[in-house]
């Protein structure tokens, strides 16, 4: 899965201009020099011997890295792994050269120390791919935990703020109540308590859909966006399906992600609306034939408390983008084909 990066990340330009995973080039070059040596020797006892570990070290690096590029991990902690590999040969290496220099003084040499110095580098290769994957895994965690503590942050200024003002309708009505014994402002309380529960379950969705999402499986486009729609108030509005896929989700969270786009296309297009579901290469869109949003508003349409109604929460499609960030999807808003808003999903994989 590739990931869009910053102008100013140079490192990760960089990675992303290479033709080939440098962690990988490494270590095929490694076992490709081994193997070589196990043929010249014609697969001898002792060629074997000293060959049959490094060389399997050297697999299990590229292996690793393989496994890495598949699962959508970024090109800056891969190219952190490399490093951590790297500095594992050549310490490896090192140590190695110095033991056998130490060796060839006391008179007890090797015959093959260039190839022996190699090998050793081949398994410190490995030993600091293993290092790599903790610190990558170390720095995922870091900034998991930075983002559910924005979402938390963020859910308690939904309740400190937005609150304040359902709050204060519904204590003004229930005075007038009680100073007129007009039970008709019990409407408006029982609107603001309403108003207030959703505001409440919409902040703790963005919190809680902020969490990494690990046990994924694979779904059915079709399936899963039929389920949606069940579950919405659609009016007049009909959706189509342009192309089928399976891809690899929280059959859940995916759920609620295209109930909150239904929702949304719905009341900003209008009850008779029409939206479309698709598959992309990599992933898939939703759209619909409303008004379209704005280009300049389309970078802060996904944050919360951004919306473009007086009474609305701005949480919506700030839950679209929790839900997508957790699964490690890409969102990006663009214009539908017939100048409606359009919502594009990629990095997603497929089974």
């Amino acid at each position: 899965m590739q990931r869009v990066v910053a102008d100013d990340d140079w490192v990760a330009n960089l990675g992303e201009r290479l033709p080939v995973s440098p962690l990988s080039a490494l270590g095929l070059l490694l076992a490709a020099t081994i193997g070589f040596r196990i043929a010249v020797e014609n697969a001898s006892s002792r060629a074997l011997l000293e060959s049959a570990f490094p060389l399997l070290a050297a697999t299990a690096v590229v292996l690793a890295d393989r496994r890495l590029v598949a699962s959508g991990v970024g090109v800056r902690d891969r190219l952190t792994v490399f490093a951590y590999g790297l500095g594992g040969f050549l310490a490896a290496a090192l140590v190695t050269a110095l033991h056998l220099h130490v060796l060839r003084l006391d008179g007890a040499g090797v015959t093959t120390p260039l190839y022996l110095t190699l090998m050793s580098g081949t398994v410190g290769v490995a030993a600091g791919t293993v290092a790599g994957l903790y610190e990558i895994r170390q720095r995922s965690a870091v900034r998991e935990a930075r983002r559910q503590h924005a979402r938390l942050e963020e859910f308690a200024s939904i309740v400190s703020h937005d609150l304040r003002n359902p709050l204060s309708v519904a204590q003004g009505r229930l005075q007038e109540t009680y100073r007129t014994g007009d039970p008709s402002h019990l409407e408006a309380v029982d609107y603001s308590l309403e108003r207030m529960d959703e505001l409440i379950e919409d902040s703790l969705s963005v919190a809680r859909n902020g969490t990494q999402v690990t046990d994924q499986e694979p779904v059915q486009l079709v399936d899963i966006a039929s389920e949606a729609w069940a579950v919405v108030e659609t009016s007049d509005s009909s959706y189509e399906l342009s192309g089928n896929r399976t891809i690899r989700a929280d059959p859940t969270r995916t759920r609620r992600l295209l109930e909150n786009l239904f929702r949304n296309a719905i009341e900003h297009a209008g009850p008779d609306t029409v939206i479309r579901i698709g598959a992309l290469k990599n992933g898939f869109y939703v759209e619909d034939d409303g008004p379209g949003i704005p280009e300049g508003r389309r970078e802060s349409v996904l944050e919360q408390g951004v919306s473009s109604t007086a009474d609305g929460s701005g949480l919506g499609l700030a839950i679209v983008r929790a839900i997508a960030d957790a699964h490690g999807w890409d969102v990006a808003v663009a214009e539908s084909s017939s100048g409606g808003a359009r919502f594009e999903f990629t990095g997603v994989q497929g089974r």
